[in-house]
């Protein structure tokens, strides 16, 4: 073993000091990491040996990490009536530019989407009738016929139904006529309500609002007050009302000059029909 001098020992021990200082902070692992010193020798990478590893190695790429991506946030799907909107928004614009700017291209184009537009309209009706047809309950055909031969005979059994109605109407009802002497009205829809009244043997209070005779009727009353009562005074006459009996209610019939089917309807169906029994 050679001697070294202790004076140079002293001045080489610093050195070597910080030598191993620097090694121990980089760790074991980035000092296998460094260059080997002795591969630099001219033709050492060759003649060292397999067990020198002159290999450089290159340290791993750090793969970047991948970012959670955001969800896409899903887009609505547009609404049927948002589309009916568009298409007919585009019928408008397309009829407006051709209006301001008729060109053979323009008129074109607003006739193309007015026949897409029609061709929809076509289909739904289509459609539209189709199911009416299958589906019986979606038919009001079968409530309120508008065929010819049907309409007859809806109308038909209508008017029986009327006349059993009024055949019964005395027993609970009563009808209450309001006119005045001067009323040209009254004197056409006075005899008219007597023959009425008569057919179906209905009672009839007559009130002459000024106190005069009316046509048809030499019985009528005064008025005094009458109408007001009924809460109608003022009202427009030739005027009819049902008193019902029972309840003590004022049915209004109606006002002015009403044909004797028409006056038999109205009856008809204020009392013996329920509400929205034909709609």
């Amino acid at each position: 073993m050679a001697f070294v001098p202790e004076r140079a020992l002293r001045h080489a021990l610093p050195r070597i000091l910080a030598a191993v200082g620097v090694w121990a902070a980089l760790g074991a692992s980035a000092a296998a990491a460094e260059w080997r010193p002795w591969c630099d020798a001219p033709g050492s990478g060759s003649s060292l040996g397999w067990h020198f590893y002159c290999d450089r190695e290159e340290p791993e790429a750090m793969e970047p990490e991948a970012q959670d991506a955001e969800p896409a946030i899903p887009t609505p799907p547009q609404s049927a009536a948002d589309r009916i909107l568009e298409l007919r928004r585009a019928l408008e614009e397309a009829r407006a530019s051709a209006i301001l700017d008729p060109t053979p291209e323009k008129v074109a184009a607003y006739l193309r989407l007015q026949q897409e537009t029609l061709q929809r309209a076509a289909a739904f009706s289509d459609a539209f009738r189709r199911t009416v047809w299958a589906t019986p309950e979606l038919d009001y055909t079968l409530t309120r016929p508008v065929g010819a031969l049907a309409k007859r005979l809806w109308s038909d059994e209508r008017r029986a139904e009327a006349a059993e109605a009024l055949a019964k109407l005395g027993d609970r009802y009563g009808l209450i006529y309001l006119g005045h002497a001067g009323c040209g009205g009254c004197r056409v829809f006075g005899p008219l309500l007597r023959a009425f009244a008569t057919r179906h043997g209905i009672d009839v209070l007559a009130v002459s609002l000024t106190g005069e005779a009316l046509e048809g009727w030499p019985e009528a009353v005064s008025d005094n007050g009458r109408a007001a009562s009924l809460g109608l005074a003022g009202a427009p006459v030739p005027a009819v009302v049902l008193f019902d009996t029972k309840t003590k209610r004022v049915l209004p019939v109606g006002f002015g000059v009403m044909a004797e089917d028409q006056l038999a309807m109205r009856i008809f169906t204020l009392t013996a029909l329920e509400t929205r029994h034909d709609y």
